[in-house]
């Protein structure tokens, strides 16, 4: 799976920067920068084999030789290429493994709920401002497999089934106990049918943003910075109520080592990575059995079959057997979805899969005894007779039979019954979604940030401005935030001249 930017909820525009915590995103990003390039490397390794196996053909098409030394140093190349191929995708997955591990550590530190210390921004009078400082690009990457496979297998129990019957009817004589096992087995038959649609999508896209978000002006209140600082820092607190020990501070050349930074600035990027996988299976199984009793046939062989021949029917009656139709059929659909989105989030369309299960169109074979009509039509005749009517009932007689027959030694058709719709996201559903990401990429509105502008805030620079603030005209003012000196003193940056300067 390609990587995602790497970010801390805590790290937001103007909040106070906690070390630790950056250094974990900031070694995120350095545990995916190797697989990340490796994965580079194999893309553009397989596009080149893409495109010099193109030019070998177009060259084919258009007479080269194939067996010259230039066709032969193509074939070369390109198998030194494909060994390159092989090598690259090891060390990728070698590398990509061992930096998901080891980012698996890291991601423990990082929290969803944070809390900090206010920081000391005014704002009421800063302001922020978006900037094309950065570049807009895109890297994407995906991969699509899609499957629809359908197997249908019918097969005929009249080994076993004609085994049986013929065991039971033996006594009767062979010739009678081989017909009868022949025609139960062809009353016998089963099928499964199996309809898998398979499709699975990965693919992952990372864009930066052309504009960047910063604070300017960036004015501090002096005030919540002695604040922030004693409770960054308890043991090197600073004393607002002693003002020459606030101005012996400001004018000391003594620097200390404690520091706070503020972001001031960031620089965004977002990144859509997701994979969806979508199976639908349905599986149907029909089967047509008969179950005979052995013992009942001894004593109604002869009689059936008389009567069946006599009323132009063949073999016996249907009390000799029963037919027992049976169907299992079941519909399975199962989807996993993953997505992970930073700096946009896209709209998510469920689409609708409908579920359905098979069942008999045409159970009862009397519903294909329309045919009769047909049948009363051929044996019909101008002048009745008794032998032509005898003739005509047995001659029915037989074609219903052998319709019947054959309906019931055949499948009934199948139909499906629509239970109903079920939402879900599918293949459709992410691209639908990559769309609307890429719009929002796009127009640059949203992100994360991917690079931070940091304002260092020292103990000597808040004393400084502190003595600024409440000894106007005193000291020389310096000011270390982008506010305007006034004459006359007031509120923070509105006494000193300049403008400090941050990282």
């Amino acid at each position: 799976m390609p990587s995602t930017i790497p970010y801390n909820p805590s790290l937001v525009l103007g909040s106070i920067v906690d070390k630790s915590t950056i250094d974990t995103v900031e070694k995120i990003a350095e545990l995916q920068a190797d697989p990340d390039a490796e994965q580079a490397k194999l893309n553009a390794l397989i596009s080149l084999k893409q495109s010099l196996e193109m030019t070998r053909t177009e060259l084919m098409q258009l007479g080269i030789d194939p067996e010259s030394d230039e066709m032969e140093m193509l074939t070369s190349k390109m198998a030194q290429l494909d060994k390159d191929l092989a090598t690259t995708a090891k060390e990728y997955c070698s590398k990509k493994i061992t930096a998901e591990e080891n980012i698996a550590e890291l991601r423990k530190d990082i929290k969803a709920v944070n809390s900090s210390v206010e920081s000391p921004i005014d704002y009421v009078k800063t302001q922020i401002k978006t900037m094309p400082l950065a570049a807009d690009s895109v890297n994407m990457d995906v991969q699509y497999f899609a499957r629809d496979e359908n197997n249908q297998s019918a097969e005929s129990f009249a080994s076993a089934v004609k085994g049986f019957v013929a065991g039971s009817l033996s006594h009767l004589g062979s010739r009678v106990s081989t017909e009868m096992g022949g025609a139960s087995g062809k009353q016998v038959a089963g099928q499964v049918s199996n309809h898998s649609i398979v499709g699975t999508l990965v693919l992952s896209v990372s864009c930066t943003h052309k504009n960047a978000s910063i604070l300017a002006p960036l004015i501090l209140n002096v005030d919540k910075a002695v604040k922030t600082w004693n409770h960054l820092f308890a043991e090197d607190k600073l004393s607002p109520t002693s003002g020459k020990a606030m101005s012996d501070l400001a004018n000391s050349d003594e620097k200390g080592e404690n520091k706070f930074s503020i972001i001031s600035g960031m620089t965004y990027g977002s990144s859509f990575v997701g994979m969806v996988h979508i199976l639908n299976t349905t599986d149907t199984s029909v089967s047509e059995s008969i179950s005979s009793a052995a013992a009942s046939l001894q004593a109604q062989m002869d009689t059936g079959a008389w009567f069946e021949k006599a009323s132009g029917g063949f073999g016996v009656s249907t009390t000799f057997s029963n037919s027992v139709k049976n169907l299992l059929s079941t519909q399975n659909v199962s989807s996993h979805v993953t997505v992970i989105c930073m700096g946009a989030i896209p709209s998510m369309v469920a689409s609708e899969v409908k579920l359905a299960v098979e069942k008999f169109a045409k159970f009862d074979p009397q519903e294909n005894m329309n045919a009769i009509s047909t049948i009363q039509n051929a044996t019909a005749a101008e002048k009745g007779t008794v032998d032509q009517a005898a003739q005509a009932a047995r001659t029915g007689g037989q074609m219903v039979s052998m319709k019947a027959t054959e309906i019931k030694s055949a499948l009934s058709a199948l139909a499906e019954i629509d239970d109903g719709n079920n939402k879900i996201l599918d293949v459709n559903s992410m691209m639908t979604a990559l769309d609307d990401y890429l719009k929002k990429a796009a127009d640059g509105s949203a992100g994360v940030p991917i690079n931070y502008y940091l304002k260092d805030i020292t103990k000597e620079m808040i004393a400084e401005m502190w003595v600024a603030k409440y000894y106007p005209g005193k000291y020389m003012a310096i000011q270390w935030d982008d506010s305007k000196s006034k004459s006359g003193g007031g509120e923070n940056g509105e006494s000193g001249e300049g403008s400090g300067s941050g990282q």
